[in-house]
């Protein structure tokens, strides 16, 4: 006969994961977003400031730098690499926040017995402090202080 504990912890414990996992792809994809704006608004600065100098005064120069300036503007390369790095800056950084917590969810998920249960309890316990901590404001600074 099954008891409810094993399931209720196996529940909790993928109910942390999920949330830690949904929590990091939306943060991730914002910072991909911010650093992909950012890299590119610095890439642009770049190419304009550049086509915005002359060495000399050549008309075939100044067209060449116009050209070769309108190609770099079509680079797609400095926009991905500023996605990555942003999803990835983004990603770490909602992981490390949520480390308590998502250890807990494996420790549920991942063992049985006891440390299933404690695991879970972690799990719950984390969420009774976020809930306390962002949604009443326990122990948290007032940015008026």
């Amino acid at each position: 006969m099954v008891t409810i504990a094993p399931i209720l912890c196996k529940t909790i414990g993928a109910a942390g994961i999920g949330a830690a996992l949904y929590d990091t792809a939306k943060v991730s994809k914002h910072f991909a977003k911010a650093g992909k704006e950012e890299a590119t608004a610095e890439y642009y600065q770049k190419v304009y400031s550049s086509t915005r100098t002359l060495d000399n005064l050549s008309y075939v120069s100044n067209a060449i730098q116009r050209k070769s300036a309108d190609l770099r503007e079509k680079n797609p390369l400095p926009t991905l690499w500023g996605s990555i790095k942003g999803g990835t800056r983004g990603a770490l950084y909602t992981l490390c926040n949520w480390l308590p917590a998502a250890g807990c969810a494996s420790l549920a998920l991942l063992t049985k017995g006891f440390l299933s249960k404690l695991g879970a309890a972690g799990v719950v316990l984390c969420t009774i402090f976020n809930i306390a901590h962002n949604g009443f404001g326990v122990a948290k600074n007032s940015p008026m202080d």
